[in-house]
């Protein structure tokens, strides 16, 4: 973890002291904007401060300020998140929005974090939902949901140009204009960066990206916002499979994007968003033999259209309901031969927020979804809010989530041949899939206390996870002639059942420092020791910035258990890491600017991902530094 160092057009009115006042506002967990106090499920704000602080120069690494979120680099292009464990290298569990557009891939259930046209200096803020968020955010949405807003387009005028230079072969560059004029407002915004992730691991990538965002209002009611951009990354070692260390990764992603939102009263306002992206990976490599492979090259491409109404029919009484139809595409000869698989989903959602008392908060909220593998589905959440003083609020809430197989696990036939004869059967889908399914009680507590600057947020949770989908060894329709690879076949095979507590902490005891401080604690049961290790026990997290004058300090330290990510070769050992990081900001008459040196890892190296095998090292995080600088003008 690193230390000290937009948004959809509803949410651009939102400021950062919104998440420091007296009762922080949250969007994404039922499209109402509301007091955490109030809101129907546990979030954690990550603000733009927090993003500067910690000093990271990649997105996975944010959620490491988020109680019970493990993060992992198997490599320097590929990294695994989630939420209390369950996950694989693909974290199938976790939805992942960025101004209310899916980056989830359809084909192999993962997102490729790098691959993300988006700079953490675009960011405005992260709101994350602990737990279930499927009444809000449909299918995929199970063990928590991500929601990333970035910053409205005219946040920061005139130009910005940012360098970062340091050891692993650390080389970032930033370029970024924002003007305004009339109506319009507009940003432009160019991201190169460069690394040499891992030690022990040829993973060498390079990145980059263009993100564009203009937003016109035309009259006192409406507002549109347009967004478009793209990212190209050259990495090696692959973004899916890994057939051979000198396989390298050209991988390629654009999105457009544009919302129209109509406020007609202070309580009654509607928004349509169109949206459209689509990804190419093409795999480099060669194998021993005369091997042949099915081109693992692939694509995908998802496209959406969806319309959404707020309105307040009774004073105590606001609602949203929400349609939407989308279209995921996806190719690959590993997913099913030479065809374009493609399927169509619906989505009809609503949630009621009562306020039936001064003190008391009735929620209801579902979606009924049609998708194209997990048929029609139902996602209900209930929950209520207690407020019996101020500063103190008591939530209880139960909801449902699914998970839908993806292309890969339902119609993958992908094999190795020699000389035009099937050498080894590497992935395919005999079965018909279920959909997962999640079921989730949980019991939060908050305290406020305005006049300390102090928030705490504890959770405690029970979740029961049926219908897992997992590799089937026992499968008897494949022939081996060599043991070498392992054949992957899916089927619903596995439960799992957890219980956990988790608190975050924030506390700003002067306009000078502030601190935020997590822990969680997990107990996991399932079917197989993989399912019952894939959650550590213990979850610690802290990061804490002070003003001195002339220069910011801050420092950021976690602390996680052993786990096994699901399918992986061996346990990650339990491990630290402390970051720290020293800013020095300036003025003149002509600019602003800041310098800043970060280092991380510096209690020295930790295994970030464990192999176990003879031929395999393992994957080591060593300590690095680099200095960046930022100006304004």
């Amino acid at each position: 973890m690193c230390l000290m160092q937009g948004s959809a057009a509803w949410a651009d009115m939102l400021s950062e002291a919104d998440y420091f006042a007296e009762q922080p506002v949250v969007l994404s967990v039922s499209r109402l904007a509301q007091p955490v106090s109030r809101a129907p499920a546990a979030v954690t704000v990550i603000t733009r401060e927090m993003i500067e602080a910690s000093g990271y120069r990649q997105l996975p690494d944010l959620f490491r300020l988020v109680p019970g979120f493990q993060v992992s680099w198997q490599r320097g292009n590929l990294q695994a998140v989630t939420y209390q464990g369950l996950s694989s290298i693909f974290s199938r569990h976790v939805q992942v929005l960025v101004d209310g557009r899916s980056v989830y891939n359809p084909g192999y259930g993962s997102v490729q974090w790098r691959g993300i046209p988006l700079t953490l200096d675009d960011i405005d803020r992260i709101e994350v939902v602990r737990g279930p968020n499927a009444a809000n955010d449909g299918v995929n949405s199970v063990v928590a949901s991500i929601h990333i807003y970035t910053r409205p387009a005219a946040d920061v005028l005139g130009w910005t140009i940012g360098a970062n230079i340091g050891s692993r072969d650390i080389r970032d560059g930033l370029l970024r204009f924002s003007d305004s004029s009339g109506d319009w407002q507009w940003r432009a915004t160019l991201n190169s960066r460069q690394d040499d992730w891992l030690d022990n691991e040829r993973d060498d990538a390079n990145d980059h990206l263009v993100d564009i965002r203009a937003e016109w209002r035309p009259t006192v009611q409406d507002e549109v916002t347009f967004q478009f951009g793209g990212a190209l990354g050259e990495w090696d070692n692959s973004s899916v499979f890994t057939l051979t260390p000198q396989q390298t990764t050209d991988y390629s992603n654009a999105y457009f994007q544009a919302r129209w939102q109509r406020t007609l009263s202070p309580d009654n306002e509607w928004s349509l968003l169109a949206h459209h992206t689509v990804t190419h990976v093409d795999e480099a490599f060669t194998l021993p033999f005369g091997l042949l492979p099915d081109n693992i090259d692939y694509w995908y491409s998802r496209s959406g259209l969806e319309f959404s109404w707020q309105s307040r029919p009774l004073d105590a009484l606001r609602a949203v309901w929400t349609a939407e139809a989308r279209q995921d595409r996806a190719y690959s000869a590993s997913i099913g031969g030479p065809d374009t698989h493609q399927g169509a989903m619906y989505r009809l959602s609503g949630s009621l927020e009562w306020s039936a008392a001064e003190e008391w908060v009735l929620h209801a909220g579902a979606m009924l979804e049609k998708h194209y593998y997990a048929g029609t589905r139902l996602s209900p959440r209930l929950a209520v809010n207690w407020l019996p003083m101020p500063g103190h609020s008591f939530r209880l809430g139960a909801s449902r989530a699914w998970r839908s197989p993806t292309f890969i696990e339902q119609e993958s036939d992908f094999k190795l041949t020699l000389g035009g004869m099937t050498y080894d059967q590497i992935l395919l889908s005999p079965y018909k899939l279920d959909p997962e399914r999640m079921d989730s009680v949980e019991l939060g507590y908050l305290y406020h206390q305005d006049k300390l600057g102090l928030d705490l947020d504890v959770r405690l949770f029970h979740n029961r996870l049926s219908d897992m989908i997992d590799i089937d060894t026992t499968y008897a329709g494949i022939v081996e002639i060599d043991n070498s690879i392992t054949n992957i076949v899916f089927k619903n095979l596995y439960e799992a059942k957890q219980w956990g507590g988790e608190y975050q902490l924030r506390w700003r005891p002067s306009k000078a420092s502030w601190i935020t401080l997590s822990q969680s604690w997990v107990q996991t049961r399932g079917d197989t020791p993989d399912i019952s290790k894939s959650a550590p026990a213990f979850n610690f997290s802290l990061l804490a910035s002070h003003d001195f004058g002339p220069v910011t300090g801050s420092l950021g330290y976690h602390k996680v258990g052993k786990m096994r990510w699901i399918n992986s070769d061996a346990q990650v050992p339990a491990h630290d890491r402390l970051d720290l990081r020293l800013s020095y900001p300036f003025k003149t008459r002509e600019l602003r600017g800041e310098l800043a040196l970060v280092a991380q890892g510096v209690l020295g190296d930790y295994v970030e991902w464990d192999y176990d095998r003879p031929d395999r090292l393992d994957l080591v995080f060593e300590p690095r530094a680099y200095v960046s600088v930022k100006l304004h003008f």
